[in-house]
């Protein structure tokens, strides 16, 4: 399981270990029922700061993917399509709000696909 960061990402720390956290999860390497490593742990293998794993942990319990039991390790609680499902979702709901922004600031929807095409193919180099 890869749970490098990379240091010099503008991508605050935190996000960085949820979204590799997650991947795991949606490609099988954690299952629904496993244990991650305890905070302390996770720190040492990543050379992270205990709180920054610890905000990550927080951040993936507030998502519904684990839990959390006082003085036991955090436990994953969804599967790999239960996973997708709920990404799906938030990002569902952050583009809605992208677009009310948007047009709240008077960008219309040529201009707002222009930009997200630009966007897309800067991430997605395979195009």
């Amino acid at each position: 399981m890869n749970l490098k960061v990379n240091r010099r990402s503008k991508v605050p720390l935190y996000q960085q270990l949820t979204h590799r956290l997650l991947l795991a999860i949606i490609i099988g390497d954690l299952k629904k029922g496993d244990h991650l490593p305890s905070i302390r742990n996770l720190a040492t293998q990543t050379n992270l700061n205990l709180h920054t794993v610890h905000k990550s942990y927080k951040e993936l319990q507030k998502k519904g993917i684990i839990t959390i039991k006082p003085h036991s390790k955090a436990i994953v609680i969804v599967d790999s399509g239960e996973t997708i499902s709920i990404s799906l979702q938030q990002i569902s709901i952050r583009i809605e709000h992208l677009i009310i922004e948007s047009s709240i600031l008077g960008i219309n929807e040529i201009h707002l696909k222009q930009l997200f095409e630009g966007v897309l193919q800067k991430y997605y180099t395979d195009r």
